[in-house]
């Protein structure tokens, strides 16, 4: 029976991400590029493979739309799919090319990641299956499947912990109403049900140079996570016109894959096994927020030499949060909880949920400087059913929280160093390099809205500082000049007659990489080695 409220939705194409012509393509060693082969060496046997994550995996299409054939529930037996459980959820199943490339990166039992389909995960068994199509089709995922049992009810409750979308819809504004209809009853399922959705933005393929518009469906939600690709070969320039929150940074992370059907699966797999770490953690680890936040604080921004981010703007505008390190995520999720508000040290590498403003302070010993740090703030668009017969989804006003960085003297002075406040995204982030030895004070504040539940991750690498130190000498005049230093650390020049015993002779704060001091003349031989000190 068709459904009124939805009925135009009947006018949208939607698209997987790969023409199934383009299977079958993998990037190059891209367990190396994300960080899992070193995992894997670390953690050995320990090393968490899904084991008992239920995901969820939506293809676009008709009746073909498996990794495997079937009806119901039924056990996969193929090479790849050999023991997982499927629930064909859209009516009988045919099996898919696409299907079984997305599966095959998702939860598939390969193990070489250059033989085309592979992902971290081959512990899952249990995968709900469903196809897409207009919302007229009772079977779709978009329709009476799940996301709309009909106009006047709620979206189905997910049970499972990942949901995958590797399909887009193209984007028109005759179906703006109910485009957006779609993505609150989206967001209102993933608070209500705290699963971690993560959608792809389309492919620009070489033969079509123009760069595609963000998708509608299903990436432009704001309580997903939405994936590009390393080779920046996808959708970017925002959340279109006419859908809620235009302008909102998508994709939000990339993967080295070909196509963005493969790396949205892959970022799905990393989900699922990072989801299985955090059920050992509580509640608060589970959380889609933390899950989202501790992927995007793990990315990394090495691989691509012009990313930026702004105050304004705390994404790249192609490459989100960077390129998906499962090493990293791993160890910003193991740090566990860490408490806000107190004045010792958090661990550098750890997370941390807070309902309202909060704060942690992170430390960069004397000596060494702090080569990264990353940051992740993120919440939830808040969706509630309007008053009144059925189920009308409604958005409260977006809370607006934000991040600011800044450095604690030894005195309790507070210097400021940097700012995430976006007007628009549920996203703040946070990158620095070469951070000067010191107290530091990450800040979560709320300037407006209510105050939801906001999950922040983030990553510190300290390493060892040394700046560089020459002698030159100009008729009675010795000179010693130093390089290499960093903007705004303290230095403190010593001076020894045997090598055993230093005392500070001058300190002064940098301004830039080099600095030269000349040096009061004393009588005998005299060494002299610069050391950095806090503030």
């Amino acid at each position: 029976m068709p459904l009124p409220r939805l009925a135009r939705s009947a006018r949208i194409p939607l698209r997987i991400l790969l023409l199934t012509a383009l299977t079958g393509q993998a990037a190059a060693d891209y367990w190396e590029n994300t960080g899992y082969r070193a995992l894997r060496q670390e953690l050995g046997a320990s090393l968490p493979t899904g084991s008992g994550v239920g995901v969820t995996q939506v293809e676009s299409g008709g009746s073909a739309y498996a990794p495997e054939a079937g009806s119901g529930t039924f056990t996969g037996v193929s090479a790849t799919f050999a023991g997982k459980t499927f629930r064909a959820l859209s009516g009988d199943a045919a099996a898919s090319g696409h299907a079984i490339d997305v599966g095959g990166h998702f939860y598939g039992l390969g193990a070489n990641p250059l033989a085309a389909r592979a992902g971290f995960t081959p512990g899952i068994t249990a995968v709900d299956l469903y196809q897409v199509n207009d919302s007229t089709t009772p079977t779709s995922w978009l329709a009476a499947a799940w996301l709309t049992p009909s106009a006047f009810t709620a979206p189905l409750v997910e049970i499972r912990a990942v949901q995958n979308h590797s399909w887009i819809s193209n984007y028109s504004a005759l179906e703006e109403t109910e485009l957006n209809t779609q993505l609150r009853r989206l967001d209102f399922a993933i608070e209500r049900d705290g699963f971690l959705c993560v959608a792809g933005v389309n492919n620009q393929f070489p033969t079509d140079p123009g760069s595609p518009a963000v998708p509608a469906l299903l990436c432009s939600a704001y309580n997903n996570i939405s994936v590009g690709l390393t080779t920046g070969m996808h959708s970017a320039g925002g959340v279109v016109a006419g859908m809620d929150g235009p302008g909102r940074q998508k994709p939000e992370i990339v993967a080295p894959l070909d196509y963005t059907s493969f790396s949205t699966a892959l970022v799905s797999s990393a989900a699922a096994l990072l989801r299985e770490k955090a059920d050992t953690l509580g509640a608060a680890a589970a959380r889609p927020q933390t899950m989202k936040a501790v992927l995007l604080a793990g990315a990394t921004k090495e691989e691509f030499p012009a990313w930026s981010r702004t105050p304004a703007a705390p994404l790249d505008a192609r490459f989100g949060a960077g390129e998906l390190n499962i090493l990293h995520s791993w160890h910003i999720l193991g740090g566990g909880a860490q408490t806000q508000g107190k004045t010792t040290p958090s661990a550098n590498q750890a997370w941390g949920v807070s309902t309202g403003p909060a704060e942690w302070r992170l430390v960069v010993p004397e000596g060494e400087k702090g080569a990264v740090l990353s940051v992740a703030a993120v919440w939830h668009r808040v969706v509630e059913d309007a008053p009144g017969p059925g189920f009308d989804p409604v958005a409260d006003p977006l809370a607006d929280y934000n991040l600011t960085l800044a450095r604690i003297t030894a005195a309790g002075a507070v210097e400021h160093v940097d700012e995430s406040r976006s007007a628009i995204e549920n996203v703040e982030h946070l990158h620095n390099r070469e951070l000067p030895s010191g107290t530091y004070r990450i800040r979560l504040t709320l300037d407006s809205g209510a105050a939801v539940p906001c999950s922040v991750a983030w990553r510190l690498h300290p390493a060892a500082h040394t700046a560089g130190i020459f002698l030159t000498h100009a008729e009675n005049r010795a000179d010693l000049r130093f390089d290499r230093l960093l903007p705004g650390q303290r230095y403190q020049v010593e001076t020894s007659t045997d090598l055993a015993v230093w005392s500070g002779v001058h300190t002064f704060t940098a301004e830039a990489a080099d600095y030269s001091w000349t040096i009061t003349p004393a009588g005998g031989a005299r060494f002299h080695r610069l050391a950095a000190v806090s503030p």
